[in-house]
């Protein structure tokens, strides 16, 4: 089985260097003008783009470009959603990262090994669905429907 990775992002630079949670990271993505990943430089592209992919796929399942969920997307887009992805548990980024980031953004993070484009979703090879997930329904789904979440 091969995996459907047809990939339409572009990694950019990090577009906040200045940020002092955001400018360990050298690699971005901004999916759907809702979602942003940052990623360290030794993550490889492949896994950026794959995680790119999750994302679009999970909020655009019919793949026309927008968000399937308005009110999904107001609320990623404004909490600032976003999904570091770091080489390392504990490394000097995600330290800085931790101790600077202040936002909601962020439910979740993923170690570069924790990523594997041929096996999408598969328990124990790729926590990329599960971790994006975590994102889109805490500062998504728990913002636009609070009273489902008993908030």
């Amino acid at each position: 089985m091969i995996a459907q990775n047809e990939v339409c992002f572009q990694i950019e630079s990090n577009p906040n260097p200045n940020h002092s949670a955001l400018s360990c990271f050298s690699k971005y993505i901004n999916v759907l003008d809702c979602f942003d990943i940052y990623a360290e430089s030794n993550v490889s592209d492949e896994k950026v783009l794959h995680v790119a992919a999750i994302v679009a796929e999970l909020l655009d399942n019919n793949e026309d470009g927008i968000v399937d969920d308005g009110s999904l997307f107001e609320a990623l887009q404004s909490n600032q959603a976003l999904m570091p992805v770091f080489t390392s548990d504990s490394n000097a980024c995600m330290n800085q990262f931790e101790n600077y980031y202040n936002e909601d953004g962020v439910s979740a993070v993923l170690w570069q090994n924790e990523i594997d484009p041929n096996n999408p979703g598969h328990w124990g090879d790729d926590a990329t669905v599960e971790e994006v997930l975590h994102t889109i329904n805490h500062v998504g789904h728990v913002n636009v429907y609070p009273s489902v979440f008993n908030l």
